[in-house]
């Protein structure tokens, strides 16, 4: 193959590696010529385009899950450093893409191909003097000197930790530890803190194939966020490849990677423990309504708040009320009573969600039905990713 085919299909198999957002929200269809550029959301809802592609699918693992597992049967190729830095630079400087994000698969041994991934970023840095970004994923048991070597050019860190416990991951990857992987990414984490990443570092759980609840993904992710201070954790919905162990599972619910995502937006923005979220008696998540409202009807003692005098904290616990619109009602409310849901709208709410859940200055604008199919949707908080 030359170059720009090698870069079709290793674009192509380099979706797994998640960065972006819930699959049921993606409402383009991924282009097969360029299927290395991903979009990704950035600070404010803003679309980046990245450069993503897998250096190698050549893999000496054998992940039951996986697209490049030793044994599968596909066409096999790799980039030089050289050769990849190259074609970076041809569509970063075409305009086509605004960053950067390296990964491979594992061949003859981790460090032997985290040090080629360093090698690109090097020469993507150095020979050309790119500023911009650039995420680099650390392959599992690379050592710590090259986690080191790779910050050096990195904005981002990210390690796949695949699963919530070893119990899943003996059922997805069964030469993998999950104490190690867990060790490797508190070295990661170790190193960020003495010299942070400017865009941190995240990791991914694949979900849906191993029996996994929601409960046992969520205590973990708040874990990783308190004792790891991670940026992200990313929720990849199992997807069966062909020729596969698990080519016969069925695919994960993309309504169940969402409410994974609006979860853990609870966690991470809004204050909410783990113990609050509205799982069910076997731990799953409810999928035909967000968490947020979910938890809201399983409180009917605590609502409706008077948006004129209730705390920030009491704001953001409002269905239809995120953190931008609870800080212009704090901050607008100082100027003079809200009185109306338009006036309210105006600050951001979606008021169809919170009318239920609110009095303004004392009148109460409740519904006790509605024919809005949008009320199923929380609104994928873009400003917060």
């Amino acid at each position: 193959m030359n170059s720009h085919a090698k870069l079709r299909l290793l674009g192509k198999i380099a979706r797994f590696d998640v960065c972006g957002y819930p699959q049921a929200l993606v409402k383009h269809k991924r282009s097969e010529r360029f299927s290395f550029i991903y979009r990704a959301v950035g600070e404010g809802g803003k679309f980046v385009r990245l450069f993503k592609v897998l250096k190698t699918n050549q893999c000496e693992g054998n992940c039951y899950y996986c697209v490049n597992r030793k044994d599968r049967n596909f066409s096999r190729v790799s980039f030089t450093p050289k050769e990849l830095a190259e074609l970076f630079m041809e569509y970063y400087t075409s305009g086509l893409v605004e960053g950067c994000f390296l990964s491979s698969a594992i061949y003859k041994n981790p460090d032997e191909s985290q040090e080629e991934l360093i090698e690109t970023s090097h020469i993507i840095r150095k020979k050309y003097k790119y500023k911009g970004y650039i995420h680099t994923k650390i392959l599992p048991m690379t050592s710590k000197e090259l986690i080191y070597e790779a910050s050096k050019y990195s904005d981002r860190l990210s390690i796949n930790l695949e699963s919530p416990g070893q119990n899943w991951l003996s059922k997805l990857s069964p030469n993998k530890n999950f104490a190690r992987l867990i060790s490797k990414l508190r070295e990661i984490s170790n190193l960020h803190s003495r010299k942070p990443l400017k865009s941190g570092l995240t990791t991914q759980l694949v979900v849906g194939s191993t029996g996994e609840s929601d409960r046992a993904i969520m205590n973990l992710s708040t874990k990783l966020y308190h004792e790891f201070k991670l940026w992200r954790v990313y929720y990849s919905g199992f997807l069966p490849i062909k020729d596969t162990p698990l080519e016969n599972n069925f695919p994960c619910s993309p309504n169940r990677e969402l409410r994974l995502y609006q979860a853990d937006f609870l966690i991470r923005k809004y204050s909410f423990t783990p113990e609050e979220l509205p799982f069910d008696k076997n731990g799953f998540l409810p999928t035909d309504i967000d968490p947020k409202l979910a938890w809201a009807k399983l409180h009917p003692e605590l609502f409706p708040l008077e948006i004129n005098y209730a705390s920030f904290s009491g704001l953001m616990r409002i269905p239809g009320i995120g953190r931008i619109s609870a800080e212009r009602i704090i901050r607008e409310r100082e100027k003079g009573k809200i009185k109306t849901l338009e006036t309210l709208k105006k600050f951001g709410a979606v008021t169809a969600r919170s009318r239920n859940f609110i009095t303004l200055d004392g009148r109460s604008f409740s519904e006790r039905k509605t024919s809005s199919k949008s009320l199923q949707k929380q609104l994928f908080l873009w400003e917060e990713i």
